[in-house]
């Protein structure tokens, strides 16, 4: 994949690799891991964290709500078609686009986080395309979350 950065002399440069960069913030290679290893990692949220679903209107706070809803997104999107194709960050955030098939429907997303100085993820915000490709993450969310109650 790809990602842009913002080097020392405050111009985005790319980068392209299927490697992470040690140039990479240590927020993002745990947030990887975290990605490969199909889980969610509290440890990297404070205990406010806040995350901005495309299915939601309004924020859902708190470590515990959000451990619930980015699990059963982990369940829904993180699946074998599941990559991250370029990345984006400054400082503490960074925009990651993903791609990822439910049910045979390609969908593209983008994960925009923000992170604190202690490497605590403080805001979640994901955006999802097509129109139709909301509306089945929607079914399939609302399935998980049910199981999950």
């Amino acid at each position: 994949f790809c990602w842009l950065h913002v080097c020392c002399c405050h111009c985005l440069c790319l980068r392209q690799s299927h490697k992470k960069s040690a140039l990479m913030s240590q927020f993002l290679n745990h947030w990887h891991r975290s990605i490969e290893d199909r889980i969610v990692d509290t440890s990297i949220m404070i205990n406010k964290v806040e995350f901005n679903s495309p299915l939601v209107y309004r924020p859902i706070v708190g470590i515990e709500m959000v451990t619930k809803y980015l699990t059963a997104a982990n369940e829904v999107l993180n699946n074998s078609h599941f990559r991250y194709t370029s990345e984006f960050e400054e400082e503490n955030r960074a925009c990651l686009v993903f791609e990822t098939k439910i049910d045979n429907m390609e969908v593209t997303g983008i994960d925009l986080i923000e992170w604190n100085g202690e490497d605590k993820m403080t805001k979640l915000s994901v955006f999802i395309r097509p129109f139709s490709a909301i509306t089945k993450v929607g079914e399939h969310m609302s399935k998980k979350l049910s199981e999950m109650a």
